[in-house]
């Protein structure tokens, strides 16, 4: 493949990360009815009203987050490869900012998919409404140390970089880590049931969740720019630059 191919589909791969933003917002936040999410101290037959209230909006927003939740992919992919670049001849924080991106895929997905299946049958026993939902959010709170490692291994990378114009400025990489670090609250969403660390609370669902995509959202416009600036300047390949080609292709 020549470059400035590869380069076009490194553009569309970065502008996945926008697209990503905006679809998980609208549907897995909004039609979810995530944007405020059930409390776990809901009894099951209130959990299970509220599924029968909003049945219709619930099984598109989950249903549909499901299918866009693999915009999360390219980006993972093209950030892998510009990542690559810096760290040059063993990419290991690279491979696992990649493999990080591939959980955070699943971990989404199987949360929304537990509550596809609790959308399924609104009749059935408010109990089992009950447990498909606590899956799901234990699901994807308590493994949020999969997208911690993707975030801290693009920082760590991006803080190597010495090029005059680095992929990362140092602060987004200061602000990638602490963001990461942000969802240990979350570990306490597997005991309690009410207050600021419970899964609807401010410490362990809001601020972690605003932190993560407020990364993604300044994250996906510097990696837009590194893909722009070379599509401007294409830099003669390196064996680097073959290697990473060679591995999308």
């Amino acid at each position: 493949m020549d470059e400035k191919t590869s380069l076009r589909y490194q553009l569309i791969s970065a502008w996945c990360g926008p697209a990503f933003l905006v679809t998980f917002v609208v549907l897995w936040g909004i039609f979810g009815h995530n944007l405020p999410n059930p409390s776990p101290a809901l009894t099951a037959t209130e959990l299970a009203a509220r599924y029968a209230d909003n049945l219709a909006e619930i099984r598109f927003g989950f249903i549909g987050a499901l299918i866009t939740v693999v915009l999360y992919l390219p980006w993972s992919a093209v950030l892998a490869a510009q990542m690559v670049r810096i760290e040059g001849r063993y990419p290991v924080l690279a491979y696992l900012q990649l493999l990080g991106g591939g959980l955070t895929v699943m971990v989404v997905s199987f949360s929304a998919f537990f509550w596809v299946a609790a959308a399924f049958r609104p009749e059935r026993d408010p109990a089992l409404i009950q447990l498909l939902t606590d899956l799901g959010w234990l699901c994807i709170d308590l493994q949020y140390a999969c997208t911690t490692l993707q975030m801290v291994a693009a920082a760590l990378v991006g803080l190597a970089d010495k090029r005059p114009v680095p992929l990362f400025p140092r602060w987004v990489c200061f602000l990638t880590i602490w963001c990461g670090l942000s969802f240990l609250p979350a570990s306490l969403t597997g005991v309690l049931k009410t207050g600021p660390f419970a899964w609807n609370g401010m410490l362990s669902y809001y601020i972690p969740y605003l932190c993560w995509l407020g990364w993604y959202l300044i994250a996906s416009i510097c990696m837009i720019k590194e893909v722009g600036r070379r599509m401007g300047n294409p830099d003669p390949l390196s064996k680097t630059d073959e290697r990473v080609i060679g591995a999308s292709a």
